[in-house]
């Protein structure tokens, strides 16, 4: 069977614009600048034109399937950016800036730029509303992101960054900065109270914003489950 990387749209400009542009217009080419459809819009293949370039004769504004994605104002190859996403899309554990430089055969500059802009594109949207709901499980916990030890030690130490986790078994994964919140907070604000939470024993998880409840003792690896009582956060 064939990696999935050695698909056309991976390694071919042509491709990769054609593969875009069959997910992004299902319905044929839009104008991101006035919204005209398909029937108002050419494609230009003069010999100086770059490729994919089409033309809106409502506006008369010419355009690729690039405008107003991640892709706009990068002169990186369409066929580049669709390597990284799926190389970061697809790794278990992520893929750093230097893989990318390695791997993708670009500068560590573009690799920078590639995995930022990918990684903003994931964050999920202010309005994407809460994970979970009824008969779907919870998992949440929470961890501080600090220095690796490998990193030469200074004589200002930056304080950790407390981050909370919420994952929706086969289904969406949240992120958030704890700050100053604590996590029963981000509970109620992300996730469905409707939900099967599952956490660890810790004593900020006593009273959750849930349906029901599992915890479970890392140190033995005993799973404790119960239905416990919502409450409104004060």
């Amino acid at each position: 069977m064939p990696s999935i990387l050695s698909a056309p749209h991976f390694h071919n400009e042509a491709a990769a614009f054609d593969y875009v542009e069959a997910r992004l217009w299902p319905n044929g080419p839009v104008c991101p600048h006035c919204g005209a459809g398909a029937e108002k819009i050419g494609r230009l293949t003069g010999k100086s034109t770059r490729l994919g370039v089409r033309k809106c004769y409502v506006c008369r504004k010419p355009f690729t399937v690039k405008v107003g994605t991640i892709f706009e104002s990068s002169h990186v190859k369409l066929h580049i950016w669709l390597q990284a996403m799926h190389l970061m899309a697809s790794s278990k554990k992520g893929v750093s800036t230097n893989q990318l430089h390695r791997i993708l055969g670009v500068s560590i500059q573009t690799a920078w730029f590639l995995s930022h802009r990918i990684r903003e594109a994931m964050a999920p949207a202010p309005d994407g509303g809460k994970i979970g709901g009824s008969g779907k499980a919870v998992e949440a916990d929470e961890t501080f992101i600090t220095k690796s030890r490998k990193t030469k030690r200074t004589y200002y130490e930056r304080p950790k960054a407390a981050v909370m986790s919420l994952v929706e078994r086969g289904g969406n994964i949240r992120s958030v900065y704890l700050d100053h919140r604590m996590p029963v907070e981000i509970l109620y604000k992300h996730m469905d109270q409707e939900s099967r939470l599952v956490t660890d024993k810790a004593q900020h998880y006593k009273f959750p914003p849930a349906a029901k409840h599992e915890s479970v003792n890392h140190s033995i690896g005993e799973y404790v489950r119960g239905d416990v009582h919502t409450n409104t956060l004060e």
